[in-house]
């Protein structure tokens, strides 16, 4: 095995649910190739998920009443309430490995846009804001490289002083800046990709600034330019080199890192292989070429 652990269990994606079937096509090549090691984590405790959103809020999305159960804007069922708990608990085993071990993926989706009374953007819970809950000690710094930008993250940094935000981002979604939380709004077809290479950098500066213990790193591919919500408009090999340039980052700071499937909604298929590509890049940094830092534009141009 390849030393990466990546978090995933068939209960991530719901029967009912098809546009997640990117995660399970994802896990299974990177199985089956020997790239990672899968591991099946348990479900969260609901419980956890009552300190963290409004009790009622909880109690309706476990129970299916509506309007707060479907507000994430997926309709309610037994198997889309125990695939986000699975993702969860994915979430809160990868982040202790990350803590452990240096670095961890969840092949997992849907956290960002949950706000601490409801959920909203195919979020039901904020898988981000939790590991900040879980570990109040700890700096948790967020880079969310989404199509959509972090708003209900944004919203858990005003309640938890530990929790940091960078969205880096097409679509604002309601994700406006606020005290710990800074957004970059990119359109390569406009600015071209140097401006998001610049977000980057002051991604990385206030990494530098505000020191943190942990970087959730969301690799959305929901911004490659085939994706039908795209407006940052990524080609391939950018978005393998925004995971490289990640990568190098962690890395080059020492900050351990869990990063997180997010979002995709073109083919499964095509979406599946982007993942790949970012656990690829993941593989380079930490595990295969010590050099790969040094000569970013090379790799990009091996892919």
């Amino acid at each position: 095995m390849s030393g990466l652990r990546i978090f995933y269990s068939p209960a991530y994606v719901a029967q009912d649910l098809p546009r997640l079937r990117r995660l399970t096509l994802a896990a299974a090549q990177l199985e089956r190739q020997g790239l990672a090691d899968v591991y099946a984590p348990d479900p969260i405790d609901p419980e956890l998920l009552r300190q963290l959103h409004s009790a009622s809020y909880v109690q309706d999305f476990m129970d299916g009443t509506n309007p707060l159960a479907s507000s994430q804007g997926v309709r309610w069922t037994l198997e889309a309430r125990d695939s986000a708990l699975a993702m969860l608990g994915g979430q809160l085993e990868a982040a202790r490995h990350a803590f452990e071990h240096g670095l961890a993926m969840n092949m997992a989706c849907g956290f960002h846009h949950a706000a601490p009374d409801h959920g909203g953007g195919f979020c039901a819970f904020n898988g981000l804001a939790l590991i900040a809950q879980q570990y109040p000690g700890k700096r948790i710094f967020v880079l969310d490289c989404d199509e959509h930008g972090g708003n209900g993250t944004e919203a858990f940094t005003a309640l938890q002083p530990n929790l940091y935000n960078v969205s880096i981002f097409g679509t604002r979604f309601g994700c406006l800046g606020a005290e710990r939380s800074w957004g970059f709004q990119v359109r390569t077809a406009e600015q071209g990709f140097d401006a998001y290479l610049q977000a980057l950098e002051s991604a990385e500066e206030l990494v530098r600034v505000h020191r943190p213990d942990l970087v959730l790193y969301q690799a959305g591919v929901d911004c490659h330019q085939d994706d039908p919500k795209a407006t940052v408009a990524l080609s391939t090999r950018q978005l393998f080199e925004r995971d490289l340039r990640v990568f190098c980052m962690t890395r080059r700071l020492q900050v351990p890192v869990l990063f997180v499937a997010a979002g995709g909604y073109q083919s499964a298929e095509k979406s599946a292989q982007l993942h790949m590509n970012t656990v690829r890049a993941a593989l380079d940094v930490y595990f295969s070429d010590p050099e790969v830092c040094a000569s970013i534009a090379e790799r990009v141009a091996m892919l």
